[in-house]
């Protein structure tokens, strides 16, 4: 069996790849990192990876800074459905970001937009999932409370 890894910038919180036709040999990871001192911060980055299913390389094509993530979750596949990751914020945020091809044909052209940003709570946004038809999202808070956040079509 062969292992494949990398090392990133932070703890890696989430991995997943992402379910969606053309995309699936990509894989997110993202970090969070506490920032100690006198007023503590929490960063992070989301890192976008190729993966070569037959010798588990793993090769850096995209990275964006944050604030740190705890969890990430792909969109569910639809008809017609542009790849979206979500992303729990530590600030007690949600970011929904798109999936964006510059104009070629290769991974290397491709990166994350950020499409929507959805303040949560003043609490921190632990976990979070889709809804089945991609309109909602379910986000676990630090302070044991749940919310879900209704996605207009302009948003995604």
């Amino acid at each position: 069996m062969d292992v494949g890894h990398v090392c990133l910038d932070g703890n890696a919180d989430a991995v997943e790849f992402c379910p969606h036709e053309g995309f699936q040999n990509v894989l997110a990871a993202c970090t969070y990192t506490l920032q100690e001192g006198d007023q503590p911060t929490r960063a992070g980055s989301i890192s976008l990876f190729d993966v070569n299913g037959t010798s588990c390389g793993l090769n850096l094509f995209h990275r964006v800074e944050t604030a740190g993530i705890f969890d990430i979750k792909w969109n569910p596949v639809q008809d017609g459905a542009t790849p979206l990751l979500a992303q729990a914020d530590a600030d007690g945020s949600v970011r929904i970001h798109g999936v964006e091809c510059s104009g070629g044909s290769t991974l290397a052209d491709t990166k994350l937009e950020e499409s929507s940003f959805i303040n949560i709570s003043s609490a921190m946004c632990l976990c979070l999932d889709w809804n089945p038809s991609a309109t909602s999202l379910a986000v676990g808070l630090s302070d044991g409370s749940v919310s879900i956040a209704s996605l207009a079509e302009s948003q995604l």
